[in-house]
Parts: structure tokens; C-alpha cells; sequence
């Protein structure tokens, strides 16, 4: 079935351990919309932690890329993707 919203390009740059991250990951999975974006353990790959930090000036997780805007805290990223998936 097609989503009622046009896709967006979305990066999470998180980390398994982190809770902060996970309440991200969670809102995820509850909104069905995981698979539509790209998943970045900066712990498993040295590589993402670079990106972020070149990203934000700093390797703070989570962090999600929206059409290239950065957006941290995880609270912030929660209420942004229920307004916008919901």
C-alpha cells in the first residue's frame, strides 16, 4: 500500500546503546515509516561518526537528517515525526 505522504530522504545517525536513540528507532517502527530511512550507527561505523561530526560539530546522537536539515534531540525528532507522519 502507498504511503499518503511523498517520501522524504531521512538519515538517523544514532547508536543501539544510546536511549535517547532508541526512542527515535521507536517512534520509527510505531509510524511504519523505519524502512524509509537511512539508518547510521555511528558506533559500527567509524565512517557516520565523521559524517555527523562534519555535519553538526559534534557527534551528539540522535540526529536526524531531513532533506539535509539536521534536527537533535530526541524529543524534537519524536514530535516532528508524529506531526508529520500521524
Amino acid at each position: 500500500m502507498e504511503s499518503a505522504f511523498p517520501k522524504l530522504q531521512m538519515e538517523l545517525y544514532y547508536y543501539e546503546a544510546c536511549g535517547f536513540s532508541q526512542v527515535v528507532l521507536n517512534t520509527l517502527r510505531n509510524l511504519k515509516i523505519l524502512d524509509q530511512t537511512e539508518l547510521k550507527d555511528i558506533r559500527e561505523h567509524p565512517d557516520f561518526e565523521a559524517e555527523l561530526i562534519e555535519r553538526t560539530g559534534n557527534k551528539t546522537v540522535p540526529c536526524l537528517v531531513v532533506e539535509g536539515k539536521t534536527m537533535k534531540e530526541s524529543e524534537t525528532i519524536k514530535k516532528y515525526l508524529v506531526s508529520r507522519f500521524l
